[in-house]
């Protein structure tokens, strides 16, 4: 199983898998160097999110790759499952 993050301005979000992450990360890019932008991207719960990402906000993106039966056990992954990502029903107030 896949688990990817991103992390924008100290908000952690668990992505869609189905997010197109080269597309993600060119936006990210593209915003930043325009000055300022919102970028969108769907978390997991298939929340959509809009995100003001300026040259001067930290954006970090992670990819974590394990098997569902070593997902609990990975000390990477449960740094990810402790951070508690925004999904459906939780308020980004940014």
């Amino acid at each position: 199983m896949k688990v990817t993050k991103i992390r924008i301005g100290g908000r952690m979000f668990i992505l869609d898998p189905e997010q197109d992450l080269e597309a993600l990360r060119r936006d990210i890019v593209a915003a930043a160097a325009s000055g300022a932008d919102f970028v969108q991207f769907s978390t997991a719960g298939n929340v959509r999110v809009s995100a003001l990402v300026t040259p001067y906000l930290p954006v970090r993106i992670s990819e974590i790759e394990s098997p569902v039966e070593q997902l609990a056990a990975s000390e990477n992954v449960a740094s990810v499952v402790d951070e508690h990502p925004f999904a459906a029903g939780v308020q980004f107030d940014g």
